[in-house]
């Protein structure tokens, strides 16, 4: 059976808004998408809203992050919207990551994208046994989305680099899942990395190490903690979050 391995993982925060946010031409049409976007909702787009253009394009967020060497798989997850909708982000990332491998997207998954994504992974390990995952978060949705939303505090994302050769990943995303202290007893890892969706029971997991992910990064908090620690020391690593709205229960293992 073939797997795909955590061989490296990286972080990078973006402190500055999109270099195509002062495209006023940019503003303009991202306005009308809006604006054209929400009548239907009942909603309306602040007249002042994209005055100026705050957010984050995922494109050059991403770009940053690709490897150095040739993969075969890219998969990007996000879950806020992107300030430029009408790019295709994966596809564009395919023609500037080195190897032009297939890529596809998740989003709609909540804290659970990233998750979702390195569990599809899994799948074309065989095939597509050099794969790198990009997580991306951008902080500023310029509209009122008529329901609760938690947006991350910064611009952040994240690359999982991926190798059928290291040692195998596994991965489970459970849904309707409330029993989730019962659910992480018994951790077999000597570090674990908790999301903001699950801080509360950390005196609760039995392991060498519990890492706090930054819950102002709903999405990527829990891959930047990844990132920060030292691979080679670190032990056997179970990264773990809890989505509240969609109740998702996500676990990650490593090494």
């Amino acid at each position: 059976m073939f797997a795909l391995g955590l061989r490296r993982a990286v972080s990078r925060r973006y402190p500055t808004p999109a270099l195509l946010a002062a495209d006023a031409g940019h503003a303009a049409r991202l306005s009308t998408y809006l604006t054209d976007l929400l009548a239907p909702q009942g909603l309306t787009l602040a007249p002042d809203a994209l005055t100026p253009v705050r957010g984050q394009s995922y494109g050059e967020m991403a770009v940053p992050l690709l490897p150095a060497d040739p993969v075969d798989l890219l998969v990007l997850a996000y879950d806020v919207p992107d300030i430029s909708p009408g790019r295709a982000v994966s596809t564009y990332l395919t023609h500037v990551c080195p190897g032009s491998p297939m890529s596809f997207a998740v989003s709609d998954q909540g804290r659970a994208a990233a998750f979702t994504a390195l569990s599809l992974m899994q799948t074309y390990a065989a095939t597509h046994p050099r794969a790198v995952l990009i997580a991306v978060e951008q902080a500023d949705l310029p509209y009122d989305p008529g329901v609760p939303v938690t947006l991350p505090a910064a611009h952040a994302g994240i690359a999982l680099h991926l190798a059928a050769d290291a040692p195998p990943a596994s991965v489970t995303v459970t849904p309707d899942s409330d029993a989730v202290l019962d659910s992480l007893d018994g951790l077999d890892a000597a570090t674990v990395v908790l999301g903001g969706g699950l801080a509360g029971l950390a005196d609760d997991v039995k392991a060498d190490r519990v890492v706090l992910a930054d819950p102002a990064q709903p999405m990527t908090g829990v891959w930047e903690a990844l990132a920060a620690l030292d691979l080679d020391t670190a032990g056997r690593i179970v990264v773990a979050d809890y989505d509240p709205a969609l109740r998702y229960l996500c676990v990650a293992t490593f090494g």
